[in-house]
């Protein structure tokens, strides 16, 4: 599954050991345990005269004409950290759909942890011709919200890429691997403008350890039609 082109992925997908355990829509209760390591401030936005709110108004939640986007809200509450972590998966969808990185990739500032942004996506900040993006549309909703502390989340999606494919392909073929389980590891932080805000530290795509709770249920799920 290529999100971000494979040396951006490669590096967004970090095997987590925190100890969080992804809680279902039923309510499981997460394990006990204090917060994991407080992620850097990201002090680049100090340069930036954009605000979140109007970083958050640039994207485009319910997708693009190449990459529509179809939202399933009614299981899971909208709560902070799940806002922000469908942020983070709108910011990523549209990132692979853009021939143009330059006008996408800041965004990333206002929407991950400064260690995440500074190694996973600075570096294609510049890119500005990407021959292949990946379109067509996409399905997805939450399935799972796991909380091991006040600040420290995961929050889990079922994805349907039976129709997204690589611009190139000619003809392409509903994908065989279409149900994707997903997820953004959320973290509390004070950010630049001195708010509390939710921003995601890692991208389990696919994440492999959930994938035994909610690979059925998406797989059931993931029978879209455009």
């Amino acid at each position: 599954m290529d999100l971000l082109r494979p040396k951006v992925l490669a590096a967004a997908v970090v095997a987590v050991t925190v100890g969080l355990t992804t809680v279902a829509c039923t309510g499981d209760d997460p394990p006990a345990g204090g917060p994991g390591p407080s992620p850097s401030t990201p002090g680049s936005l100090a340069g930036s005269s954009m605000t979140f709110d109007e970083a958050y108004q640039k994207l485009p939640m319910n997708g693009t004409d190449v990459l529509p986007i179809s939202w399933e809200l009614s299981g899971t509450p909208d709560v902070d950290e799940v806002l922000a972590a469908r942020r983070s998966l709108v910011f990523d969808y549209w990132n692979s759909a853009s021939v143009d990185w330059t006008p996408v990739i800041p965004i990333g500032r206002f929407l991950y942890t400064e260690d995440y942004y500074n190694d996973v996506l600075a570096p294609y900040a510049m890119v500005s011709a990407e021959p292949n993006p990946s379109v067509g549309p996409i399905w997805t909703k939450v399935v799972g919200v796991a909380k091991s502390s006040p600040d420290r989340a995961i929050v889990t999606f079922c994805t349907d890429l039976g129709y997204w494919h690589e611009a190139q392909q000619k003809n392409p073929k509903v994908r065989p691997d279409r149900a994707a389980v997903e997820s953004y590891v959320m973290e509390k932080v004070q950010t630049g403008d001195g708010e509390q805000r939710w921003l995601a530290d890692r991208h389990l795509v696919p994440d492999a350890d959930r994938q035994a709770k909610y690979g059925a249920e998406c797989t059931k799920w993931a029978q879209h039609k455009p």
